[in-house]
């Protein structure tokens, strides 16, 4: 089965953040927002990417290079999947930690952590929110985390500078000054930034999706689950090297590029949730979002949840990497 090509839709009010929003932006920051605040000092810009090859020849002036499988994702096994090959496992706090120090990220003179930006050059969006959405998920504080709608081309696009010089940040500290809170405590000026614990809101498991699956597959049930996957995978024709392949019963389909614009930008809220009750979901009703390996389904959450507002929905970043690949959990497939 074969996604046709994105539709160019009429044009319609973004999403993101404009410069009238001056330095209260939200979730996701347009390219013109970004020109006019790109020289902050509180500024850090992180681009997300599988390999440097895009990196190398250019990227936002001053932008740390971010390796979506070494600082994002980890690969490895999970006892609950046994010997399978994992591409997507969630770093634990300890790692993301030492990871904002690499990318130089520090608490400011007066204890406050900087302004991270997330944009990539190939991923439509997804690998820049998979870094929003694990940064979220260890309690950096929201209104510090953004997303450049439509990465490096949107940048480009917009008459941005880019350049292939290596950026001047240097490595933070790798200790974190210890404090009792568990949520972005206050540290000493220039230390290495702690994070919280795991917001248990942001992420769903196996048993809860379990759960809302077995909700969503009564007749007439609430639509729990939203796959993001394409056309493929959602029926069973392409497991990605899962064990099985198919789709968690009673999920709904929408294809996480039908969010997104010709341009690789995020469709207008109203749009994008039009798009979700068109494949049978109702976006209050969803609890879940998941794909193969939680980067799509961090979009669709990204969407949902950062955007529109529904705060019940969670990213299962497990998705098929951990459902498919165990025996005990219920498969649906058409083939």
């Amino acid at each position: 089965m074969t996604r046709p090509p994105l539709p160019s839709p009429a044009p319609r009010a973004s999403s993101a953040a404009g410069v009238d929003a001056g330095d209260r932006p939200g979730p996701l920051v347009s390219a013109a927002w970004l020109a006019a605040h790109i020289d902050d000092p509180d500024a850090v810009l992180l681009h997300v990417s599988p390999t440097r090859r895009v990196y190398a020849r250019r990227h936002l002036p001053d932008a740390v290079f971010v390796p979506l499988h070494r600082d994002l994702a980890r690969i490895g096994t999970d006892p609950v999947t046994g010997d399978a090959r994992r591409e997507w496992l969630v770093p634990g706090r300890a790692d993301v930690e030492t990871t904002l120090g690499r990318w130089g990220a520090r608490l400011d003179p007066r204890g406050v952590a900087p302004r991270l930006v997330f944009y990539d050059d190939v991923g439509l969006n997804r690998q820049a929110i998979r870094g929003y959405w694990l940064l979220r998920l260890y309690r950096y504080p929201a209104e510090r985390l953004h997303v450049l709608d439509g990465g490096l081309r949107a940048w480009v696009a917009a008459g941005g500078d880019v350049t292939a010089d290596l950026p001047a940040r240097q490595p933070a500290p790798t200790t974190p000054v210890p404090s009792a809170s568990a949520a972005m405590p206050a540290t000493a000026p220039g230390a290495a930034i702690r994070l919280g614990e795991r917001d248990a809101s942001l992420i769903a498991t196996a048993d809860e999706v379990r759960a809302w699956s077995a909700e969503a597959s009564v007749p007439g049930g609430p639509s729990r689950l939203l796959d993001v996957r394409s056309p493929d995978e959602f029926v069973g024709a392409d497991g990605h090297g899962a064990l099985h392949a198919g789709r968690i019963p009673g999920a709904r389909h929408r294809w996480f590029g039908d969010l997104l614009r010709a341009d690789g930008t995020l469709r207008p809220v109203d749009e994008a949730i039009g798009l979700v009750r068109g494949s049978g979901a109702d976006p209050a009703e969803v609890r879940a979002t998941y794909c193969m390996g939680g980067v799509r389904a961090a979009l669709g959450w990204f969407v949902l949840h950062e955007l529109a507002g529904y705060a019940d929905v969670r990213n299962y970043a497990g998705s098929w990497e951990e459902w498919g690949n165990r025996t005990d959990l219920p498969i649906d497939a058409d083939r």
